[in-house]
C-alpha cells in the first residue's frame, strides 16, 4: 500500500518538489489577486477581457500594473487612419530618453478579432519596427470583449459591409495604477505636447 507523507513517513524529493511548486503557484495567484483588488476603481487595469499578445501568450490589462502604459486601438488591414496611429505611437515613444522608454509599455489592441491573430500582429509589429521590448500587440477573443475594451478606452467603431472598420482614433496614457493620466484624439505625425509632457513626468519617477 502506498504511504502518504506525514508523521513517521519520509517524503521523496519529487513529491516535495511538486508540493513546493504548487505552494509557489498558489502564493503567486494570491499575490496577483491582491494586487488587482488593490487597484483603484477607475483603473483600466481592472478590465478583464482576455487577449492574446503577439508572442502567442495570454494577455490582460492587469499584466500592465506597476508601469505606465501608452494604449491605443487599430486593426491590421486598415490603410487609412491606422498607419498614422502607428507613426504617432512610435514617435511618442521615441521622444523619450532610452532609460525612460524602459519604464513604459506601449500597447496596440486590435479592433478586429475576426481577422487579426497573434501571428499577424507579430508580423505587423516587425514590419513597423515596433516589436522591441516594451511593445505589446494584442487581440481579444470575441467582438463582445473587444467592444468592452473600446468602450472603456473611449474609442468608437463599427464594421462596414465591405469588412472595413470605421473607428475613432485615440491614444491614452495610463499611470502605474491604470488611471487615465492623459489622452489625445489629435493623432498626427508628431507627439501630442500635453500627453508627452505627462509621459515624461511619469517615466522620471
Amino acid at each position: 500500500m502506498r504511504q502518504g507523507c506525514g508523521q513517521g513517513y519520509g517524503c521523496g524529493e519529487k513529491t516535495m518538489s511538486r508540493w513546493n511548486h504548487g505552494l509557489a503557484a498558489a502564493l503567486l495567484l494570491a499575490a496577483c489577486h491582491v494586487a488587482t483588488a488593490a487597484l483603484p476603481g477607475d483603473s483600466l487595469y481592472q478590465l478583464d477581457a482576455p487577449m492574446r499578445a503577439q508572442n502567442g501568450q495570454p494577455f490582460k490589462m492587469a499584466d500592465l500594473a506597476g508601469k505606465p502604459a501608452l494604449v491605443t486601438m487599430f486593426y491590421g488591414s486598415c490603410q487609412l487612419a491606422c498607419p498614422i496611429v502607428f507613426h504617432h505611437m512610435e514617435a511618442t515613444v521615441a521622444a523619450l530618453p532610452a532609460a525612460a522608454r524602459g519604464k513604459l509599455t506601449a500597447v496596440m489592441i486590435s479592433l478586429d478579432p475576426k481577422e487579426d491573430t497573434a501571428d499577424s500582429l507579430r508580423r505587423l509589429a516587425h514590419e513597423h519596427g515596433m516589436d522591441g521590448p516594451g511593445w505589446v500587440w494584442a487581440v481579444s477573443d470575441t467582438d463582445e470583449h473587444t467592444r468592452g475594451v473600446a468602450a472603456a478606452l473611449g474609442i468608437r467603431y463599427r464594421r462596414l459591409e465591405d469588412g472595413t472598420i470605421n473607428h475613432s482614433t485615440r491614444v491614452l496614457l495610463l499611470d502605474r495604477q491604470g488611471r487615465v493620466a492623459a489622452a489625445t484624439d489629435d493623432i498626427g505625425t508628431k507627439p501630442d505636447a500635453g500627453l508627452l509632457a505627462k509621459l515624461r513626468e511619469l517615466t522620471r519617477r
